[in-house]
């Protein structure tokens, strides 16, 4: 009896060990907050807190961490008060958001709109409230909100030794964050909604971003293996015609490095080769349509550029991991801020990070009007880098090669989806020839395909099916277009 029980117990543990579960933990992983919302499944954890402005701070895959989380500020819990000078930013760290345009949120010295740094707090630092926890069979979720954050908010102004006093409320408007995660999956799908509570009509988007680990150890710096991949196309360019923009320039590089880290000279030309220059780490297209940016400590900066695939991607090279963000599909109708829908940033503050930036347009709300906007992150083990395509299933980082006279397929994938990894043949009249199981896949292992198929065909598909056999495509193509 003894014995069966013991057996029932391990059953019971290992199903519900691949389960998704949600859980309240007080001083998670001593970060001293008294709530953290945790969030896991086989392959993930989130960790989200209400008091540092709903943060998520922790978003692993296994115990690959893709978040950079400031340890300065464990515990801390900020008021909503607006009168913040540019030292006293709560970066946090983390996954957060900036409300865009971000070059008119505060009020300056001469009763002008203006941008301020550090960016409003309401919305940015100040405690959110959760509106909801959701807990079924398939999913886990949780629904954090901010308070209201009004504009313009004050600015302090050095020469005046004072802030600038907003003399009424122009904008109001509140932001609310629902996530969920589901079995057997390492992704993670946001809804993002932006509220006008007040009754002037506002044009407000958001911008969400995430401060990524960039080093392999906190006395190491070794940016070059942390890298952002962004997919573009030249139909989708600037305003200006230019590709994309860095904002940094050799003058600006220089005086960071010689203000913040060691003194330089001009006269030194090791010095002028590797610091008067915009920056040696946006490194460009490594494939085709793929650009690279690893991270440089170094370094202050950022880089706007439009995605033209609607993804934005971190990798780390030295585990062969990547976390990446899939959101809505760019409109070259719809105003964005800077005209772009990501960015990337290179900070070299505290130990540094890089921060991957997904940018929403810009809406028009009328008094009362919400607006959503979807993003999804997902994470995988790869096998090889650059990636080259991302789509729902997973990431292609060899694309499908297909050898017409052995009939020999390679390719290398990840998958966000645990399942079983089959080949379909298909006829010119898309009926299935064959199904051919290669093996069981799942986000903690990337993907080699190499295999001769015995039977001709027109088509191929790529498919993997999860444990309720869901069929999920991960990549196809037709023979005659090879």
């Amino acid at each position: 009896m003894k014995t069966i029980l013991n057996v029932l117990l391990l059953l019971f543990c290992c199903h519900f060990s691949h389960a998704q579960a949600i859980e309240k933990v007080d001083n998670y992983k001593g970060w001293k907050w008294e709530e953290t919302y945790v969030l896991t499944n086989e392959f993930i954890s989130l960790a989200v807190v209400p008091d540092a402005a709903g943060r998520v701070l922790e978003y692993n895959l296994s115990d690959i961490q893709s978040l950079w989380i400031n340890p300065k500020e464990f515990g801390q819990k900020y008021s909503d008060s607006e009168e913040v000078k540019m030292n006293q930013w709560r970066n946090f760290g983390g996954y957060r958001l900036v409300p865009t345009p971000v070059e008119n949120c505060a009020l300056g010295k001469n009763g002008e709109r203006s941008q301020r740094w550090p960016p409003p707090v309401s919305i940015g630092d100040a405690p959110y409230t959760v509106t909801d926890v959701k807990e079924s069979e398939g999913q886990v979720g949780i629904t954090v909100k901010s308070g209201e954050q009004h504009l313009p908010v004050p600015k302090w102004i050095p020469k005046d030794k004072a802030f600038t006093q907003p003399q009424k409320v122009e904008e109001a408007f509140t932001y609310e964050r629902a996530l969920t995660i589901e079995k057997n999956s390492s992704k993670v799908f946001y809804i993002h909604k932006l509220t006008n509570v007040g009754k002037e009509t506002i044009n407000r988007g958001i911008m969400t971003t995430s401060q990524h680990q960039s080093w392999s150890d906190v006395k190491l710096q070794d940016g070059e293996n942390f890298v952002a991949y962004i997919p573009f196309s030249p139909k989708f360019k600037m305003k200006d015609g230019e590709q994309y923009h860095i904002n940094v320039t050799p003058e600006s590089h220089w005086r960071y490095v010689h203000r913040n880290r060691f003194p330089l000279d001009k006269n030194n030309p090791e010095h002028v080769e590797k610091y008067f220059n915009k920056g040696t780490n946006w490194t460009g297209e490594v494939a085709p349509g793929i650009f690279e940016i690893h991270f440089d400590y170094n370094l202050m900066g950022g880089f706007h550029m439009i995605s033209s695939a609607s993804w934005i991607a971190y990798a780390n090279k030295l585990e062969n991991t990547v976390f990446v963000k899939t959101f809505e599909e760019y409109n070259p109708a719809l105003e964005y801020d800077h005209g772009v829908n990501i960015a990337v940033f290179n900070s070299g503050m505290a130990t540094g990070y890089l921060e991957t930036e997904v940018k929403t347009p810009i809406y028009k709300l009328k008094g009362k009007e919400s607006v959503s906007f979807k993003e999804a992150h997902a994470a995988t083990k790869v096998l090889s880098l650059p990636l080259l395509s991302v789509n729902e299933t997973g990431v292609i980082t060899k694309q499908l090669n297909f050898d017409k006279h052995t009939n020999h397929i390679t390719a290398q994938y990840g998958t966000f989806i645990k399942g079983d990894l089959f080949l379909m043949t298909l006829n010119e009249k898309e009926e299935i020839i064959e199904e051919i199981k290669l093996k069981a896949v799942s986000p903690l292992k990337g993907i080699d395909v190499d295999v001769t198929l015995e039977k001709s065909f027109s088509q191929l598909k790529v498919v993997v099916k999860d444990e309720e056999g869901k069929e999920y495509e991960l990549d196809s193509f037709v023979k005659g277009d090879l």
